[in-house]
């Protein structure tokens, strides 16, 4: 039998036209992270890259061209400026010009210091340096307080034509910032990153060449998923559309039927704009490439609220859902796409009021769910707004209180970095599976169609309709350190449970005494590891699954990832069981403990966001080494064939 076509799970095309302007808020002090504005940053590494690469690019002609015409102006000025010193005839002025040249470095070099420290809030850690430099060269007449705009065009002008200075800037800067690594904390360096591979990948202008690259770096008849970002409701600003988009979609309209929902271009905003461009190119690809990407919707509640029914809209026709005329069904039913992406780290939970009537949209039709479920750099922005301070759905017992109830879990965060530990903790995925806590939510709910939609009768009456089969991807498996928190952890005794009971993992819903334990779901929301908690619901749960993207470029993973491939109990039984279902999206419900387990991991690579780690092919490359090829034809082939099907 044919192998099916290998699929990257978990790849981004989203251009920097899509990201607000202020990532850097809560990274660096208000109000100086207006000057790190995402767009003019992407906009300098853009231009850093176009010009040194401007030769390694042949299909960038123009840009070539531009780049040349620069480069040799620059060089004739500079040619005609050593000419007038007549250096070659006067060797004596050599040593005078290269101490000059130098100064002027030096100066430049303050200038960028100084700016840098204002930003960075460091102009006490190096003022006494900076300070002591500044005043010898000022007693030397050899810097001069300028205005800011003269500083710039200072710095500009030596950079441009004094060859040797970025090498002597660069040397002065480490010298004066001995932890200039962590001048933005991890988290702001990762950010600075990112802006750097949105400036390197703004290059290819669409989404469409993108995801080409992408698909350019796997074997022949791969296939991949794409998911797109809603970035607005983050609190960093919002991004409008731009004079290009605008003309873009003059054009579009020239050349479509707008009577025609698949051709429409129905975009009203930046957002729309993103998901119309992403499905024009999966469309006129669809005939040659029928199968060849997977474009996600991509969901965030706040949308859902402001739109409303033009977003979302359904009936409900013999217990089933029919949606109306919608954005959610024109994507999902007219252009088809493939599924929903979520990210709760930009500041909402999985079980938002708002996505429950789409989540048992999604569980009618198997429609998968990719969801973003690790610590990382993009997240909420904003304050903690006061209904953050408990947990929506879990409870504890507080020691201070005499009466023996227990009150909503204290959730103590309180900074925007931290705020995202809350939602997107692999636990508040049990709310949308386990039925109790699916009630109370639907029980609490203040549009009340949603209590018709489950079949709420009360608070000790079960629900007519359930999401225990809802299919959802955990992306990113928590991420590396959780990985190597289990390794380490030796104390925690649900982390155990994976050793000691390996086909069930931890039991979330009961306690030694089988029943559900308030003390155990807080301890195993602040103490237990993620890798623990996720290979467990992938165990417990039928349709659950975790990717390896971002984190399969991790090598220390990889041990870990052989051992959690490994087969279980009664694997030949249940295999001949998978192998008898003709519904590829239940083939692996006749797996249970490790067998369910290894049959829900995903290959997936996180392009282009791993690129500063490794290129596609290169992830490809190191995973196809490390497994055996069983296992990775079933990472890589089977099982993201089995998400991926509606059948």
């Amino acid at each position: 039998m044919a192998k099916k076509n290998i699929v990257n799970a978990h790849a981004h095309v989203f251009t920097s036209r899509f990201v607000p302007p202020f990532l850097a808020k809560t990274i660096i002090p208000w109000p100086l992270y207006y000057l790190i504005n995402t767009h003019w940053l992407v906009a300098l590494a853009k231009l850093y890259f176009s010009y040194k690469n401007r030769y390694s690019f042949p299909g960038n002609g123009d840009s070539n061209k531009s780049w040349d015409k620069i480069y040799s102006k620059r060089r004739s000025i500079r040619s005609a400026t050593l000419r007038s010193f007549n250096l070659k005839s006067k060797p004596y002025l050599h040593i005078p010009f290269r101490i000059i040249t130098y100064l002027f470095s030096i100066v430049a070099a303050l200038y960028i210091i100084e700016f840098l420290a204002n930003i960075f809030g460091l102009e006490e850690s190096i003022a006494g340096i900076l300070d002591g430099h500044k005043t010898w060269l000022g007693e030397c007449a050899l810097i001069f307080e300028l205005p800011t705009w003269g500083k710039i065009l200072w710095t500009i002008g030596v950079l441009i034509f004094i060859n040797w200075s970025r090498r002597v800037i660069w040397f002065l800067i480490s010298k004066l910032f001995p932890f200039f690594s962590s001048i933005l904390s991890s988290n702001g360096m990762e950010l600075l990153e990112r802006y750097i591979l949105m400036g390197r990948f703004s290059f290819y202008g669409s989404q469409q060449q993108v995801a080409q690259r992408a698909l350019n770096q796997m074997p022949p008849g791969s296939e991949l998923v794409i998911l797109p970002m809603d970035m607005e409701y983050m609190g960093a600003g919002k991004s409008k559309m731009s004079k290009e988009m605008l003309d873009i979609k003059k054009l579009d309209i020239k050349k479509a039927n707008t009577n025609d929902e698949e051709t429409n271009p129905d975009y009203k905003n930046i957002f729309t704009f993103q998901m119309y461009e992403l499905y024009e190119f999966v469309r006129t690809r669809r005939k040659s490439q029928p199968t060849t990407y997977h474009p996600f919707l991509f969901l965030d509640p706040r949308r859902i609220a402001e739109e409303g029914t033009s977003f979302f809209d359904y009936d409900l026709v013999n217990g089933r859902m029919v949606l109306k005329d919608c954005f959610v069904k024109t994507y999902m039913e007219v252009r088809k796409f493939s599924g929903f992406k979520i990210y709760p780290a930009l500041g909402y939970y999985v079980f938002d009021e708002h996505l429950l009537p789409i989540w048992r949209y999604a569980s009618e039709n198997n429609i998968p769910i990719m969801t973003h479920c690790v610590i990382g750099v993009i997240y909420y922005r904003g304050s903690k707004k006061k209904e953050w301070n408990f947990h929506p759905v879990f409870k504890q017992f507080y020691k201070d209180k005499r009466h023996n109830e227990a009150e909503p879990m204290l959730l103590p965060q309180t900074k925007a970095v931290d705020l995202q530990f809350n939602f997107t903790h692999p636990l508040n995925y049990l709310c949308l599976l386990e039925e109790q806590f699916l009630r109370e939510l639907v029980g609490n709910a203040e549009n009340k169609s949603i209590q018709a939609l489950f079949g709420y009768t009360n608070a000790e009456t079960p629900l007519d309709y359930t999401l225990e089969n809802l299919k959802i991807c955990l992306a990113h498996y928590g991420g590396e350190e959780e990985w190597t928190k289990y390794l380490e952890t030796d104390r925690d005794v649900y982390s155990r449970s994976l050793v000691t009971n390996p086909d069930e993992g931890i039991d979330f819903m009961k306690n030694s005494k089988g029943k559900l334990s308030w003390s155990k779901i807080n301890s195993l929301w602040h103490d237990t590891d993620w890798y623990s908690l996720i290979s467990s619901m992938l165990m417990r749960y039928e349709n659950v699954y975790a990717d390896l993207s971002y984190i399969i470029s991790k090598p220390s993973i990889y041990p870990l990832l052989t051992q959690t491939l490994e087969k279980g109990k009664g694997y030949e039984e249940q295999f001949k069981e998978y192998q008898k279902e003709t519904s590829d999206n239940k083939k692996a419900f006749h797996l249970t403990g490790r067998n369910r387990l290894r049959s829900h991991i995903l290959y997936g690579t996180d392009f282009y966001v791993v690129r500063n780690h490794n290129s596609d092919k290169d992830l490809f490359a190191q995973t196809r080494a490390a497994l055996d090829e069983e296992s990775f034809d079933l990472i890589a082939r089977e099982n993201t064939h089995n998400y991926l099907s509606r059948n």
